[in-house]
C-alpha cells in the first residue's frame, strides 16, 4: 500500500488543524474501510487531521476522493494510489489544493525510467529517480516530469537542454534538461537551478587502477553552461577521491555563469587536464563574441557597458589541474564577479584582462613619447575610468600551485589574482603557495603612459589578509590609484615582495616580508601620495639563493640584501613626487649588511623605523628632493669594513633635508674609518639646507661621527648650508665639513653648529677637513657597496 501525505490549508494558505477527513472509493462511492496509518495499523474513516493540518494515510491501488471539512471549509481532491513492484515509495508532501489529480512515482534509477514504455507514465506525472546512473550509488533524487509534447523517437536514450516555453518561463531563452527513454518518451527537469548530479554528470574521477580514470564531462558541461546562463549550477561535496573530470579542453564561460560548490573544505572538485601555463590562460575562459566585436576598433560607441560580460560567480569549488595551470579562471572584459571560498590544487586562482590588450591595440612598442598615453592610443577614455573591468569581489582562496613555474626557468608562474584594467575590487583572506597578487593599469615607464598627468587604470581597490609564499613577488601593481593593502605577508618570494610602480595614493599598512630575492618593499617610477606604514621586512642569507632555488635568472639588482628601494624614477616637471614610510622595522640576518636606498626625483618622509644591521643611502643617485627623517634607529651588531658609510643622506636640489632625533649605535667596536652619518648636498644651483638635530651616535671606534659636505666638483656659488644642533656623538670622534666645492673654485660650505657634544658631554665643534680628506671621501663605500664584506 502506498503512503501519501497532504496538508489541509485554507484559501489564505493557513493550515486547518483537526479538520475532518473522509476517503471515498470512486468505484462505488462508499467510504474506504481498509485505510492504514504510517505505521501500517488500521485507521478509522473518517479521521481527523493533525495539529498542523497533516493528512497522512495509506491505501491500496485505486482511485479515491478525499473530502476535508471544517467549520468554514469543504474541499475535495481526487487522487490515485500505487503500490507497483518497481515503485518503492511515494511520500512527497503537498498542499491539498496543489495536489489535485497529481501522481508521484519514485524509482531506483533513471535507467529504470529509460526502459519503461511511453504509456507507462501518464503525461504530467512527476517522477523521482533516486540516482542518475546505476554505478553512482548516491541518492540525489533526480526530479523529472513526463512531457508527451517532447517525445522524439529519433533521440531515444539521449539527453539535452531544450528551450522552454517563452510564455511560461521568466527569462527568455530558458532551457530545461530533457531525458529521452529508450523508445523516445520525454522527461524534463523543470528546476530553475541546476544540480549537476541530477542532470547526468558522472563525478567518477579517481576510480581505476591509475587513479586518473574518469568520464570526460567537458562537452556536457560546456553545453550546460551555454544553455543555462543566470541559473545556479551546483556541484555538491563528492565522496572522498571523486571529482568532476572535464578532460583536456578549456571550458568557456558566458555572462550569467554561476557554479557553486559546498566550500573549500568540502570536495566539490573539478579536475582538468588542460595545460593553462601561459600568462593569459586558465582552466576556465571568458571572452564572449560580443565583447570581441565591441572593442575591435577601440572604445565602443554608445553604452560602453554593452562591451562587457556580466555576473560571474564561482564559489565553494576545488579546482584541480592534473599538472599545472597559471589560473583556474581567466576573464576578459567583465563586470560583477564573485570568486570566493575556492581551493586550488596545482593551479592558480583568477585573472582579469581587457579586450584592448588581447586584440593588440594596447602596445608597449609605441615610441617613447611623454606627450602620449599608450592606453589612450589603444582606445581607453582619457578622462573617465568607465571602460574598465568593475565590481570584482574575491575572498577565501586556498591551495595553489605545487612549483614556481611550469618548467624551470621559463617564467610561466601561477597567480592567486591578476588584475588588468580593473576598478572597484576587493580581495581578502588569501593563502596560496607559489601564487601572487598583481595588477596592471597601464605602463608605468616614462614615455609610455607613466607620467603623472595620465590616468591610472587600476583603481579603487581593497586588499587584506593575503599571504603569499614561494611566488614571483607577493603583491605588486603598475599604475594603480587608491588601492589599500592591509595585513598581508610574503615569504621566500623571488622578486620584490611588496611593490608600487607608477602608483598614486596607495597604501601598504601592516605588511610583513621575510626573504625576497630582490627587494622586501619597493617603489618604482612615478610616485605620489603613496604611504607604507606598520611594516616589517627581514632578509636572511636564504634570500640571495632564491633565484637559484627557483631556476630564474631575473631580479638581479637587490641581491637579496635590499629591504627597501625607491628607484627607476623620472622627472615630471608638472608634479611633485613623494613617498612616506612610517613606523616599521628592517632586519638583515645574512652576511654583511642589508640596505635601504631612496633616489630619483622624490620627496621622502621617513619616521619611526628601526633598522638592524641595515645601512641607508638617501644621497640622491639621480635627483632626490626633500627628505624628512625623524626618530629612526639604526643598530649594528657586527663590524663594518674600514671606509664604509652606515647612513648617507642629502637631497640633490635647491631644497631641504631634515634629520631629527633618532639613534645610530653599534654594539661592537667599528674600524676608525667607518662613517656613521654622511650628509651631502650637490645641487648645481641655489642653496640646499640640511638640518641634523638632536641625533645620538654611539659607534665606538670611529674617528668621525658626522661628515657633512658640499659635494659639487664644478665650483659653484653660493655654498650649500648645514645646521647641526644638539647632537650627541661618539666620545672622541669628530664632526667634519668637507669642502669639495670650495676646492673646485666655488664658495665655501656654510654651517651652523650649536650645542653639539660627545657622549662624555664634552663640546664638539665642526672641523674643516684638510687636503687628505678628499681622497678619503672618494674611497668611501656607500649604499649597496657597503653591504658586502671585503
Amino acid at each position: 500500500m502506498e503512503l501519501k501525505t497532504f496538508f489541509a490549508q485554507g484559501t489564505d494558505g493557513r493550515v486547518i488543524p483537526h479538520a475532518r477527513v473522509t476517503v471515498y472509493s470512486l468505484e462505488d462511492g462508499d467510504p474506504l474501510a481498509t485505510l492504514r496509518d504510517a505505521a501500517g495499523d488500521p485507521l478509522d474513516n473518517p479521521f481527523s487531521a493533525g495539529d498542523d493540518g497533516q493528512i497522512q494515510f495509506a491505501a491500496p491501488n485505486g482511485h479515491y476522493r478525499i473530502e476535508v471539512r471544517s467549520d468554514d471549509s469543504h474541499q475535495r481532491l481526487n487522487t490515485q494510489f500505487f503500490d507497483q513492484g518497481e515503485v518503492h515509495s511515494a511520500s512527497g508532501q503537498q498542499s491539498l489544493t496543489e495536489a489535485l489529480d497529481q501522481r508521484l512515482l519514485v524509482v531506483d534509477s533513471v535507467d529504470t525510467l529509460r526502459r519503461w514504455p511511453a504509456n507507462r507514465v501518464p503525461d504530467g506525472c512527476a517522477v523521482i529517480c533516486r540516482r542518475f546512473h546505476h554505478d553512482l550509488a548516491d541518492e540525489v533524487d533526480v526530479e523529472l516530469k513526463r512531457c508527451v509534447a517532447r517525445d522524439d523517437p529519433s533521440r531515444a536514450g539521449q539527453r539535452a537542454w531544450l528551450a522552454g516555453d517563452a510564455e511560461r518561463d521568466e527569462r527568455a531563452g530558458h532551457h530545461h534538461f530533457t531525458l529521452w527513454a529508450d523508445d523516445g518518451a520525454a522527461y524534463q527537469h523543470y528546476s530553475h537551478d541546476v544540480h549537476l548530479l541530477k542532470v547526468g554528470f558522472r563525478a567518477d574521477y579517481g576510480h581505476g587502477d591509475d587513479g586518473r580514470a574518469g568520464t570526460d564531462e567537458s562537452a556536457w558541461l560546456q553545453e550546460t553552461l551555454d544553455k543555462t546562463p543566470y541559473r545556479t549550477k551546483y556541484l555538491p561535496s563528492l565522496p572522498a577521491g571523486r571529482g568532476l573530470y572535464v578532460g583536456s579542453q578549456r571550458i568557456r564561460l558566458c555572462s550569467g555563469t554561476r557554479i557553486i560548490g559546498d566550500g573549500a573544505l568540502a570536495n566539490s572538485r573539478i579536475v582538468s587536464d588542460y595545460v593553462g601555463a601561459s600568462f593569459r590562460d586558465g582552466l576556465f575562459w571568458l571572452r564572449e563574441p560580443h565583447v570581441v566585436a565591441a572593442w575591435a576598433e577601440g572604445r565602443p560607441a554608445g553604452d560602453v557597458d554593452l562591451g562587457f560580460s556580466h555576473d560571474i560567480e564561482l564559489r565553494g569549488l576545488t579546482f584541480e589541474a592534473s599538472d599545472f595551470a597559471s589560473a583556474a579562471a581567466t576573464l576578459v572584459c567583465v563586470r560583477g564577479v564573485d570568486y570566493h571560498d575556492n581551493h586550488h590544487v596545482r593551479c592558480g586562482g583568477i585573472k582579469f584582462f581587457h579586450e584592448l590588450e588581447l586584440n593588440r591595440r594596447y602596445s608597449l612598442a609605441h615610441e617613447d613619447d611623454p606627450t602620449t598615453d599608450n592606453a589612450v592610443i589603444a582606445g581607453f577614455d582619457p578622462d573617465t575610468p568607465d571602460d574598465l573591468n568593475q565590481g570584482i569581489r574575491i575572498s577565501h582562496l586556498t591551495g595553489g600551485a605545487d612549483r614556481y613555474s611550469y618548467t624551470p626557468g621559463d617564467g610561466k608562474a601561477a597567480v592567486a589574482v591578476r588584475l588588468n584594467f580593473v576598478s572597484d575590487f576587493s580581495i581578502a583572506h588569501v593563502r596560496m603557495d607559489y601564487c601572487n597578487i598583481s595588477g596592471w593599469g597601464g605602463s608605468a615607464r616614462p614615455g609610455k603612459g607613466g607620467e603623472l598627468r595620465w590616468m591610472r587604470r587600476l583603481r579603487d581597490g581593497y586588499i587584506s589578509d593575503v599571504h603569499c609564499t614561494r611566488s614571483n613577488g607577493a603583491i605588486y601593481f603598475n599604475n594603480a590609484h587608491n588601492v589599500k593593502i592591509f595585513g598581508c605577508s610574503a615569504r621566500d618570494v623571488s622578486d620584490t615582495a611588496f611593490d608600487f610602480e607608477g602608483c598614486t595614493y596607495c597604501l601598504f599598512d601592516g605588511i610583513h616580508s621575510v626573504n625576497a630575492g630582490n627587494f622586501g618593499i619597493s617603489i618604482f617610477y612615478a610616485t605620489r601620495g603613496n604611504v607604507i606604514k606598520n611594516f616589517h621586512a627581514r632578509q636572511t642569507a636564504e634570500a640571495a639563493r632564491l633565484r637559484e632555488r627557483y631556476a630564474t635568472k631575473r631580479f638581479k639588482p637587490g641581491l637579496g640584501k635590499t629591504l627597501f628601494r625607491r628607484l627607476a624614477g623620472f622627472e615630471d616637471p608638472d608634479f611633485e613626487q613623494d613617498v612616506v614610510l612610517d613606523t616599521g622595522s628592517f632586519v638583515y640576518e645574512g652576511e654583511g649588511f642589508g640596505l635601504v636606498a631612496v633616489d630619483s626625483w622624490v620627496n621622502v618622509t621617513y619616521r619611526n623605523v628601526n633598522h638592524h644591521n641595515v645601512v641607508m643611502d638617501l644621497r640622491a643617485h639621480s635627483n632626490a628632493r626633500e627628505q624628512y627623517l625623524q626618530d629612526n634607529r639604526f643598530t649594528f651588531t657586527k663590524p663594518a669594513s674600514d671606509g664604509d658609510t652606515l647612513v648617507a643622506i642629502g637631497p640633490n636640489g635647491a631644497s631641504y633635508a631634515r634629520w631629527q632625533g633618532g639613534v645610530i649605535e653599534s654594539t661592537v667596536e667599528q674600524p676608525s674609518g667607518v662613517i656613521p652619518l654622511l650628509a651631502q648636498a650637490r645641487a648645481y644651483g641655489g642653496v640646499t639646507i640640511v638640518d641634523i638635530i638632536e641625533c645620538r651616535i654611539d659607534v665606538p671606534g670611529v674617528d668621525t661621527s658626522i661628515l657633512i659636505g658640499d659635494a659639487r666638483r664644478s665650483g659653484r656659488s653660493p655654498g650649500h648650508a648645514f645646521r647641526l644642533h644638539g647632537n650627541l656623538v661618539t666620545a672622541g670622534s669628530r664632526l667634519v665639513a668637507l669642502n669639495i666645492n670650495q676646492r673646485s673654485g666655488g664658495a665655501a660650505l656654510q654651517w651652523e653648529a650649536l650645542n653639539n657634544r660627545d657622549l662624555s658631554f664634552s663640546p664638539v665643534d665642526v672641523e674643516t677637513d684638510q687636503n687628505e680628506g678628499i681622497a678619503r671621501y672618494r674611497g668611501l663605500r656607500v649604499g649597496l657597496k657597503a653591504t658586502r664584506p671585503r
